[in-house]
């Protein structure tokens, strides 16, 4: 079953990308919970998985968590301009999104997420920096002595731009949806 179709206006597939987003900052079940979130290195994209978990629907903000030790970090300081690519494979439908990506850390927004996360804290209170060398997994687990939000990170992704393309038997459907320049248009699939 597809979420758009060849009868869908503008206006409704943008509400409905929306709400899928907004859907999947609060359903762990979502399929646009997991994306995939694309930073430029020096020398090439660097994309890896991260988890949505909270979307601004009026604000069009995406907001996902990270340890500030971690590649990521320094790669937004460099270069704010990120991606985003969200695929559901049931319904085969494909968002992307470009967005401006401002660091929170050790401030009201960082504080209040913290304060809002039931379990996990763990994952940002490694001894060693994400990605270092370790001589053996176990390494890579051990935590410091006091789990604490001194390394968390909050990431906020502010739209820019939205394309989405569903996949159709009868005729596949793009739309861009340029939130900069309040442009918006079908495009050839």
């Amino acid at each position: 079953m597809s979420l758009i179709n060849s009868e869908s206006t503008l206006d409704e597939i943008k509400e409905t990308v929306l709400s899928l987003l907004n859907r999947a900052g609060n359903d762990p079940k979502s399929a646009y919970r997991y994306i995939v979130f694309n930073t430029l290195s020096d020398d090439f994209p660097n994309a890896r998985y991260v988890v949505l978990r909270k979307f601004d629907k009026i604000e069009l903000e995406l907001y996902v968590y990270t340890d500030y030790r971690s590649d990521k970090i320094h790669e937004i300081e460099a270069n704010p301009r990120v991606s985003i690519l969200a695929y559901d494979k049931q319904k085969k439908f494909q968002i992307k999104l470009k967005a401006q990506a401002t660091l929170h850390y050790k401030d009201e927004i960082s504080n209040h997420h913290w304060n809002s996360i039931n379990s996990g804290k763990e994952s940002y209170n490694t001894e060693l920096n994400p990605g270092k060398p370790i001589e053996s997994i176990t390494e890579g687990h051990k935590l410091k002595p006091e789990i604490d939000d001194k390394y968390f990170t909050v990431i906020k992704l502010k739209i820019q731009f939205m394309e989405v393309l569903q996949l159709n038997k009868e005729g596949h459907i793009r739309a861009k949806f340029d939130f900069e320049n309040n442009n918006e248009a079908f495009l050839v699939p």
